[in-house]
């Protein structure tokens, strides 16, 4: 059984400057506290790593401009949120699965995540 070539990781030249802005968002929305995360005994604990490396200096947008793309993603169809999620904060989940959670082939899936970036295109007017 052959299966069909989809890469997922391809973004079309119309969507780079949405894909640079996805993907800061995507480093943002999961570098947050999740308190529901930690056990009661750690919630307050805060750690002294500090002290034994240099830090590290990240790239990222600006929280008021990570709202903004995060405000558009939820105003996205529910299918479409899901897998602009999938895509830029949970890479690491089988196709497979998502594919299946949606319902989709895995054409499907990439004309859904291109369908998505255009649609937030539109909504932010870059």
């Amino acid at each position: 059984m052959k299966r069909d070539a989809v890469d997922f990781s391809r973004v079309p030249e119309r969507h780079h400057d949405i894909d640079r802005r996805l993907q800061l968002w995507g480093r943002w929305i999961i570098d947050r506290p999740k308190p529901w995360r930690v056990s009661p005994m750690f919630r307050q604990y805060r750690s002294h790593a500090w002290q034994w490396h240099v830090p590290e200096i990240h790239v990222t947008a600006s929280p008021g401009e990570n709202m903004i793309i995060e405000k558009a993603v939820c105003a996205l169809p529910e299918k479409h949120a899901y897998s602009i999620r999938w895509a830029y904060m949970a890479p690491w989940l089988p196709v497979s699965a998502v594919r299946r959670e949606l319902g989709l082939t895995r054409q499907g899936l990439a004309d859904m995540l291109t369908n998505a970036r255009d649609m937030l295109v539109n909504r932010l007017k870059l």
